[in-house]
């Protein structure tokens, strides 16, 4: 493996910084100032709820962005379901010194919180429920980290029996106040996630948000707005069938309900994503996912026909 000096490894991390649209208000000379100042790195606790860990795959496998690196640089991480060492009862005490102690921490969420069914997602031998509420009421403030837990996403859909909450509706139902940006996608990009905390290490607040919480920055605009088949919506030239290429609106596209900004930043260094891959937007980032009726079927029976017979 080809090594790098502490410069050009500083300069690899700032360079994600900048990736992650951070650069507004993170300085190389914040970075150089962060590693000399540990005491001051802002506390981040995060629990995994009702979800498939897609969040924090997408978090720790990301090449161009160095995660990690940047999170060590600014943060402490007090815990991490898939960092940390820590194991069984080694747990419930972190988090048990946590409480007890005067320490500020940021708290991340990911996936929901069955409420319902509470034995449906357990850490030790406690629910969910029983770890997110006095974790979030102590917190100075909460990330609900992909859709499962800013929106509700597949755990909450429609015929499961768990009772999925996200966590800010679970938060409102036990009465706790504790202010929470919301950075749904499934998974969580992790752009996202780096431009809100390293805002919140920096400026003590969260960047802008919407009615949903969610940073305008990123959720600001509809996918239909920014989509690459834009003129063929216009144009009324609509794909028949997935692979085509033309405006995907009539095959299920959820790009008009969809506030995301994958079209802009996509996933994998900015390699793919749905529409892009061929396919309508499945509105992972959206209110409505996972639709109970996704697509739509569309096209006469005699072109249905011709394609079957090729």
């Amino acid at each position: 493996m080809e090594k790098m000096t502490r410069r050009e490894a500083l300069g690899r991390i700032y360079r994600a910084i900048v990736a992650a649209g951070a650069s507004s208000f993170v300085t190389f000379d914040d970075l150089l100032a962060a590693e000399a100042q540990s005491d001051k790195r802002l506390n981040v606790v995060w629990l995994h709820g009702s979800s498939c860990s897609g969040c924090s795959c997408a978090l720790l496998d990301i090449e161009y962005v160095p995660v990690l690196d940047i999170l060590t640089k600014f943060t402490n991480i007090v815990f991490h379901p898939d960092l940390s060492l820590a194991t069984g009862d080694q747990v419930s005490d972190i988090i048990d010194r946590l409480l007890k102690s005067d320490l500020d921490y940021l708290f991340v969420l990911e996936g929901g919180i069955p409420t319902t069914l509470p034995h449906a997602c357990l850490m030790g031998d406690k629910p969910m429920t029983e770890w997110v509420e006095p974790v979030a009421k102590r917190a100075t403030a909460a990330i609900g980290a992909g859709t499962c837990a800013a929106l509700g996403g597949i755990p909450a859909m429609y015929g499961t029996t768990a009772g999925s909450k996200t966590l800010e509706g679970f938060l409102a139902q036990r009465g706790v106040k504790t202010p929470v940006v919301n950075l749904p996608g499934c998974p969580m990009k992790p752009e996202h996630f780096v431009y809100t905390v390293l805002h919140y290490a920096m400026k003590g607040s969260f960047p802008e948000v919407d009615g949903h919480h969610r940073p305008t920055k990123f959720f600001g605009r509809t996918l239909h707005e920014r989509c690459i088949y834009y003129a063929d919506f216009q144009e009324k030239n609509y794909a028949r069938f997935i692979g085509d290429r033309g405006c995907m609106l009539k095959l299920g596209c959820q790009g008009p309900v969809t506030r995301y900004d994958c079209l802009v930043t996509g996933y994998n260094n900015n390699t793919s994503n749905c529409i892009k891959a061929g396919h309508p937007c499945v509105g992972c980032a959206s209110e409505q996912f996972p639709r109970q009726i996704m697509y739509h079927s569309y096209g006469d029976k005699r072109a249905i026909k011709n394609r079957r017979g090729r």
